[in-house]
């Protein structure tokens, strides 16, 4: 993937579409995963600092769809 997709959900949390380094992939023990090729669902939290793998996922596009659902999850959330 040329660029990551990056969709803000608030203040401080971020859901990313991007690669992970191998250091990531050991460090969050996601030997599950197989390997750290390919894309990957992130949740970034830059006030804790916190940077989780939530999916690995098939393709960009599944990726994209995948961002979309939990955006769309989340939405009501922000909105009370």
């Amino acid at each position: 993937m040329d660029q990551d997709l990056s969709v803000s959900l608030d203040d401080h949390r971020n859901l990313l579409l991007t690669e992970i380094s191998r250091r990531t992939f050991e460090e969050q023990s996601l030997t599950e995963l197989d390997n750290d090729y390919g894309l990957f669902v992130v949740l970034e939290d830059t006030l804790s600092g916190k940077f989780d793998v939530l999916a690995k996922v098939a393709s960009a596009s599944a990726g994209v769809a995948m961002i979309e659902m939990f955006t769309r999850a989340a939405a009501p959330l922000h909105s009370v």
